[in-house]
């Protein structure tokens, strides 16, 4: 029995069947590369979260108690406003802003979020950061995180929560929400509370 070649049929048959296992597999590839793509986003974007957490948190527990003209001051969003509020309190931890400050001086920090122009609902959350006591002038303000939609605080005294601080006296603890923009309209929140360590017993 003699070998025979393959037919013109068949040849075209086994190219359909190549390039659909082709297609299919580059389908494949784009999707698990798209999928790479948004986790790795989600990943710096939630990690840039708590980075900042961990910083407003370590600034937070190194609180002081507010000297002459200092004030814990938290302020809630204004009405019809995006859910930003507004910290600003005296603390023995210090940034960069501070330099090479003596040990033992204060700095006077202030976060809050401000709006990204065309882009409703969403802000960039900046820092502030003076030595004490505070200047006339507003210090510069630097860029924290961006994508911010939701920043909300409250701050707990021997009653309960609150969303509104002006005071001498330090709160007990501070609770802290951060939304983040997921890229897709939607909300990502990191969340965590701190007790002041300064704060009256």
């Amino acid at each position: 029995m003699t070998p025979r070649g393959s037919t013109l049929l068949e040849a075209l048959v086994a190219l359909a069947i190549a390039a659909v296992v082709l297609a299919a597999l580059s389908g494949a590839t784009v999707r698990a590369r798209a999928a790479r793509t948004a986790a790795v986003a989600r990943s710096d974007r939630l990690g840039a979260g708590r980075s900042l957490l961990v910083r407003l948190v370590a600034e937070l527990e190194a609180a002081r108690r507010p000297g002459p003209g200092e004030r814990f001051v938290l302020e809630p969003p204004a009405d019809g406003a995006p859910p930003w509020s507004s910290l600003r309190f005296p603390t023995a931890a210090r940034g960069p802003a501070a330099g090479s400050t003596p040990a033992g001086d204060t700095s006077v920090v202030s976060y809050r979020v401000d709006a990204v122009a065309g882009r409703p609902g969403v802000g960039t959350l900046v820092r502030r950061e003076a030595l004490a006591p505070v200047p006339a002038s507003e210090p510069p303000a630097v860029p924290m995180l961006a994508g911010v939609r939701a920043l909300r605080m409250r701050c707990l005294d021997g009653g309960g929560w609150h969303t509104v601080w002006q005071g001498d006296e330090l709160p007990r603890a501070v609770e802290i929400a951060i939304g983040q923009d997921d890229g897709h309209g939607g909300t990502e929140e990191l969340t965590t509370a701190v007790a002041l360590q300064a704060a009256s017993p």
